[in-house]
């Protein structure tokens, strides 16, 4: 194996094991379990910051942190480097990191919604809209695509193509 692909394989290693232990921790809360990520991985003395607050500071401190796409971030996931992604929202925003691994079909999970016309509680499967990068994800809602170590998408926890179209990835400059 050559001395980067060794190098390569460990980061990866490291990322897994961080996101891992991140939901282990913190499932139920998103901005904690990006802290934790951020903390092993990429800054140490990183404070943290609720989901909209961060987003704001990744999005404003450009010398320290640059935009990619998903795709980028998915292929610099490959390498072991930490990708954040969010939205900021009116009350809670989300965030997640992305997680090392091949991409998969979004969706193929339970969820519950109240049917309009007879104002019944129904459950169905959540169709796939693609494949996307996996995500390590923690939630306090009830949305069970927000919740992920690894076995959902980056695009779940909005669950909503216009949505993901807001959603930013950031990566460390």
């Amino acid at each position: 194996m050559a001395p980067d692909q060794d190098t390569d394989k460990k980061a990866v290693e490291a990322l897994k094991k961080a996101c891992d232990d991140a939901y282990a921790t913190y499932s139920c809360d998103c901005s904690h379990a990006v802290w934790y990520i951020l903390k092993q991985l990429a800054d140490k003395d990183t404070q943290w910051l609720e989901a909209n607050q961060l987003m704001h500071t990744l999005s404003t401190n450009s010398s320290a942190w640059k935009e990619v796409s998903v795709d980028e971030g998915w292929a610099l996931a490959q390498k072991g480097i930490v990708v954040v992604g969010g939205l900021q929202a009116k009350g809670h925003g989300h965030v997640i990191v992305i997680y090392p691994g091949e991409k998969i079909d979004s969706g193929g999970y339970l969820y519950t919604y109240t049917d309009k016309k007879t104002n019944t509680q129904k459950t169905d499967t959540l169709r796939s809209h693609g494949k996307y990068p996996r995500a390590l994800s923690g939630s306090l809602g009830s949305w069970p695509g927000a919740k992920s170590k690894g076995d959902k998408t980056v695009w779940d926890p909005w669950a909503d193509d216009d949505k993901f179209a807001d959603v930013t990835f950031w990566t460390k400059s």
